[in-house]
């Protein structure tokens, strides 16, 4: 499971960071970067800080996700928290559990780094309007974030909650 979510894992990070580059003369000296529940903003920081946060964030997202996926392999059986875990680490099936766990790890990258780009296209957009104004979209984005990651996690538990035969 982990190859495909891998390639887009990668290609997503990519395309956030060609994001970042290109917003970064596009956006004005003083950015917008915190806003009320209202979306008015009330925080300020500089395009360069604004920029650094950005890459800061990727940077920290990519290497949690990818950090986790390569090296959940490597635990200890008893840190790894699945139903039934001696069935499934079992050294028959071990290999495959890895990788299916890989897998979800990157699916919940993608998820993540999909928000990311969408929020800071989101942040974008709300600085070039005057007074800058983020709207409700962002409620939106966070509610499907939510519901993916809740989607991953009973996908998990469904896979791995079967009673074993036997």
């Amino acid at each position: 499971m982990r190859g495909p979510f891998q390639a887009v894992f990668l290609v997503l990070v990519l395309a956030a960071l060609v994001q970042v580059f290109w917003q970064h003369d596009r956006l004005p000296e003083r950015v917008a970067a915190h806003f009320d529940a209202a979306g008015r903003a009330n925080g300020w920081m500089s395009r360069h800080a604004h920029t650094a946060w950005h890459i800061g964030t990727l940077l920290f997202i990519t290497a949690l996700f990818q950090g986790i996926a390569l090296l959940q392999s490597r635990l200890p059986k008893d840190y790894v928290n699945i139903p039934h875990r001696a069935h499934w680490l079992a050294p028959e099936r071990a290999a495959a559990t890895h990788a299916w766990i890989a897998g979800a790890v990157l699916l919940l990258g993608c998820t993540v780094m999909i928000f990311f780009i969408a929020l800071f296209h989101l942040l974008y957009r709300a600085n070039l309007a005057n007074p800058p104004l983020l709207g409700s979209a962002v409620w939106w984005l966070t509610g499907g974030l939510l519901a993916t990651v809740a989607g991953v996690i009973a996908t998990l538990v469904a896979r791995f909650g079967r009673k074993p035969a036997g």
